[in-house]
């Protein structure tokens, strides 16, 4: 087991920290001048304060949270005006259609930016289909809620906007603007397209919904009836691709190319081939955080680059910020920075309580204090959001878990081989039949809970301060003496 954090051990914990509230601070607050001359000055205190230690660190911190406001800054003038024009835009997501409305992503390749665009339903919005081109006027009503472009609700990486019947059309030259970057994405999602056509010749109803979003993060199939399912079990993490769906992908591409057998060769393919999976599930937040981290450990980690599982998390963190800082207010990304950093904090200490002798019963274990140590991570901020709280977490990821690895590989077989499709079939049906089970029993689940967000940060401050006393009573210095006295006896 490994040494569990100090800053010491973890430098890159109060980095990651500090550059998050200056981009919260900068999102909230826009000082009358460019924060750059602070970032700067801030540089240059750092680098005279060599001979004091705590100043000069004090003097770090401080440059962390000035590159954070000076990134808000920067990226934010991407932005500026955005409402006075036309936004020409590619349609990047599976059309998923609503009682009124229908919903897809906006790919503005001027700016980069992703819109949530909800779209009236109607024949011309029906016939819409991946990386048609079309024009959102941003006029009379839309004028109002253009603000949501940059300052909206972030979800999955974009904002959320609904667009009026008259005020878009097809057309416009966006596919002429993109970018290659940005090109080689829509060719994924069409590859992606064309992988989901092949699974609705196989599934239909909720199995298609739940293999296209575990499988391939397409979620436009998911009814409102599955959805909440899943919500009041606990098991709505296993609908969005994230670290658990990578790091099972990771672990199959370890093991095809040989492990550590010309080690720098199969970890490049290995990355590639991870980024490639990222991509074409449409490469959400929570994917982009998990393959980043998977990327630092497999080219850097393990061969001694960084000491902490923690500094690879925040070494991640810091990229994806840096590359674009509203990241930051996305869900997917709170969710899954809170859900790892959780897990590697708590779960070591939680482990030097008790280790069953029996292989099995520690696997069982095991799993349980890592959704325990993920559920502290989250709970906060899924009742601030969501206002829920699932009260049999630990019997849904006890299931979801080993079905989703079974799954995921499952699914590469069934597009190789058919006929396996039906093993396939059969353990999508039995998950969706025992999460209805939990779904209904008493008190599956909390609802109507409104926390503040003075609420939620103090809710925070409480679970640090229980970390901080488990690390006195649990002293991570006597690694495996659980383990040791055990053996002995």
């Amino acid at each position: 087991m490994e040494k569990l954090t100090s800053l010491s051990v973890t430098p890159l914990l109060p980095v990651a920290v500090c550059l998050m509230a200056g981009i919260t601070v900068g999102s909230w607050w826009s000082p009358g001048f460019p924060m750059l001359y602070v970032l700067m000055a801030a540089i240059a205190t750092a680098f005279a304060c060599r001979s004091w230690a705590v100043m000069q660190t004090v003097a770090i911190l401080v440059c962390c949270v000035a590159l954070g406001m000076t990134l808000v800054q920067v990226q934010g003038r991407d932005n500026e005006d955005i409402h006075d024009r036309e936004l020409h835009g590619v349609v990047m997501s599976e059309p998923a259609e609503r009682p009124k409305t229908i919903g897809v992503d906006i790919l503005i390749p001027s700016n980069g930016r992703l819109l949530r665009c909800y779209l009236w339903k109607e024949e011309r919005s029906r016939a819409l289909k991946l990386g048609d081109a079309i024009v959102i006027c941003c006029n009379g009503q839309a004028r109002e809620a253009a603000p949501t472009v940059d300052k909206g609700i972030h979800t999955g990486g974009t904002a959320l906007t609904f667009v009026h019947r008259n005020e878009w059309y097809s057309g416009g030259n966006a596919l002429q603007q993109m970018s290659r970057w940005q090109r080689t994405r829509l060719w994924f999602l069409k590859q992606r397209h064309k992988l989901l056509e092949r699974y609705r010749d196989f599934y239909t109803d909720d199995t298609y919904a739940v293999l296209a979003a575990m499988t391939l993060g397409d979620k436009s199939a998911q009814t409102n009836g599955l959805r909440e399912t899943f919500a009041i079990s606990g098991a709505s993490h296993i609908l969005a691709i994230s670290g658990l769906h990578i790091g099972i992908v990771y672990i199959l591409l370890t093991w095809i190319m040989l492990g550590r057998r010309r080690f720098w060769l199969s970890q490049v393919l290995t990355v590639s081939a991870i980024w490639a999976f990222a991509m074409l599930t449409g490469l959400s937040a929570s994917v982009t955080r998990a393959a980043t981290m998977i990327t630092i450990y497999a080219l850097f980690a393990e061969r001694g680059g960084l000491s902490s599982p923690i500094n690879v998390l925040c070494f991640a963190a810091i990229v994806i910020l840096v590359a674009d800082v509203q990241t930051l207010f996305d869900i997917g990304f709170q969710l899954s920075f809170s859900a790892v950093l959780a897990i590697l904090l708590f779960m070591p200490l939680l482990q030097k309580l008790y280790q069953p002798n029996c292989s099995i019963l520690r696997w069982i274990w095991n799993l349980c204090l890592m959704s325990l140590s993920a559920q502290m991570g989250v709970a906060p901020l899924i009742a601030y959001y969501f206002g829920r709280f699932s009260t049999y977490f630990l019997l849904t990821n006890l299931l979801v878990i080993p079905a989703a690895t079974f799954i995921l590989y499952g699914a590469l077989i069934a597009l190789l081989f058919p006929p396996a499709s039906v093993a396939l079939l059969w353990v999508v049906q039995q998950m969706n039949s025992w999460l209805r089970l939990i779904a209904s029993l008493p008190g599956a689940s909390i609802d109507d809970l409104h926390p503040t967000k003075i609420q939620v940060l103090l809710t925070y401050v409480f679970i640090i301060l229980c970390y901080l006393i488990m690390r006195k009573v649990v002293p991570l210095n006597r690694i495996n003496s659980a383990k040791n006295i055990q053996k002995r006896n």
